[in-house]
């Protein structure tokens, strides 16, 4: 049932903020059990499911209050990434599924398993009257993936639940007790362009594509390259080297993902052009050959092509690009108190360049994370600082704070007895060093109770997402024993 649900959903487009018709199918599909779904200003839904028979009997006998309520929630949007050469419209165009051994894939684009595998996990919920559970309300919340939007936004006074399970943890066998917060912050610039280009300057686009990317939370301690710092960094090498200048650069898709590809459209003397190719090939091995064994198969190239009309400002584009090249990015600190788990870091995840008539303007989004607060503010400050000196304005946005369960709570208690019975192992206690809903959630509801597990997902955010098919169903087993 969890399965079908899902590849239900995959043919049914729904990336961030553009949700209609998924949220009429999760409506149209509750009402079909009997269920009424409330749907709140901003397009959060809630239903209420009622306990099932022979509820009343099996708390009791656990000793139990029948009438306790306990919320399941997952966010229903989706990360729309998919590789440069696909051309897919995540707004029109439903997700091609193909099976590699244990993995479901999507083909070329991200599979939206975070969180739809959750989403399918409350509609299957909803349609299998042969579970025995107490009352339930079913929480789907919008646009997670653009700084949670929609759990920002929800009444503090909608849910009646004593007890939240959060649906988007992305590695089965794990309980998550913690997750970060974070802010986004913006690096603006604004400039006046410079008409045509020096006379006997030949154009040339440089491309650097091939990489991973992932989740800038969850892969951030992998190692993996970051599209838009390398290619600050040849940039800058070609202006110092070669007489660069710059016309454009644009790189990343979204704040949370670690950017994959860049581009830059640069002019440099004619006398110096087949120097920089070779310049160009040379650095597109040692991008290999830094990465290797994290992101190796990274790909970076040039080509002569037309003229731009207008190029930066010499002082301008020796700005931005030294501010790109200094500006923190990756991990900052690992929790002193969890080994393994990142307490403090930052990823450049958007650069992009574009003209307003004679004006050109630069936005650069940064995206800092810290599971301590004073950390995250300290990292934030620190990349504020260093784009201040270049002269950009900046402004921070969608901040949230993190969340942690004490690790005697009861809730803990008893999901740790549940997966060992279960399946004969201890969980994994965590912490994740990406945002979840639940710190929002808790600040609303602070005598809430809350934690989060769910399947195993490579690589979110990326097109090589997948799920492991056999931790969607030690997943299904625990969620079911747990309501």
């Amino acid at each position: 049932m969890l399965l079908t649900q899902f590849k239900a959903i995959c043919q049914i487009p729904h990336p961030s903020g553009h949700l209609d018709a998924l949220r009429a199918y999760i409506i149209n599909n509750v009402s079909a059990c009997g269920l009424t779904a409330e749907v709140d200003r901003v397009g959060n839904i809630k239903v209420d499911v009622p306990a099932s028979e022979g509820w009343a009997a099996k708390a009791e006998a656990q000793g139990r209050n029948a009438g306790e309520v306990t919320v399941l929630q997952a966010h229903y949007d989706m990360v729309p990434q998919a590789n440069q050469e696909l051309h897919h419209d995540f707004e029109h165009d439903p997700l091609k599924l193909r099976r590699v051994g244990d993995l479901l894939m999507a083909t070329g684009t991200t599979l939206g398993a975070d969180n739809g595998i959750g989403v399918a996990a409350m509609l299957a919920i909803a349609n299998d009257d042969t579970l025995v559970h107490g009352p339930l309300e079913l929480l789907f919340t919008v646009d997670e993936e653009v700084g949670m939007a929609g759990v920002r936004q929800m009444r503090g006074d909608w849910l009646k639940g004593t007890t939240l399970l959060n649906l988007d943890t992305e590695k089965e066998g794990e309980l998550m007790v913690g997750c970060a917060g974070a802010v986004d912050i913006t690096a603006s610039y604004r400039y006046k362009l410079e008409e045509g280009m020096p006379d006997g300057d030949v154009p040339v686009l440089l491309s650097l594509k091939g990489l991973k990317g992932g989740h800038s939370g969850m892969d951030i301690h992998l190692g993996r390259g970051n599209a838009c710092k390398l290619m600050a960094r040849f940039l800058k090498h070609a202006v110092v080297n070669f007489e660069a200048r710059l016309a454009w650069m644009n790189g990343g898709g979204v704040r949370n993902a670690i950017p994959r590809e860049a581009e830059a459209l640069i002019t440099v003397p004619a006398e110096v052009v087949d120097e920089l190719m070779d310049e160009v090939a040379y650095y597109a091995e040692l991008f290999r050959y830094e990465l290797r064994g994290a992101d190796d198969g990274v790909v970076f190239t040039a080509i002569e092509t037309s003229a731009p009309d207008t190029l930066l400002p010499e002082e301008v584009q020796d700005d931005i690009l030294n501010s790109l090249e200094a500006v923190h990015d990756g991990v900052l600190r690992f929790s002193p108190d969890v080994p393994g788990v990142v307490e403090t870091s930052s990823n450049l995840a958007t650069v992009e360049m574009t003209r307003q008539g004679d004006a050109g303007i630069c936005n650069v989004v940064i995206m800092a994370r810290g599971l301590n607060e004073e950390m995250k503010r300290a990292i934030a400050s620190r990349i504020q600082s260093t784009f201040i000196l270049s002269g950009a304005r900046v402004d921070f946005s969608a901040a949230y704070p993190g969340w942690e369960l004490p690790l005697n709570s009861p809730l803990l208690r008893r999901m740790r007895q549940l997966y060992a019975s279960l399946f004969g192992t201890e969980a994994r206690i965590n912490s994740v060093h990406c945002g979840l809903e639940c710190g929002i959630i808790h600040d609303l509801y602070p005598q809430m109770q809350i934690i989060s597990f769910g399947p195993t997902i490579h690589h979110p955010h990326s097109p090589e997402e997948s799920v492991e098919l056999n931790s969607i169903d030690r997943f299904w087993r625990l969620l079911c024993e747990a309501i």
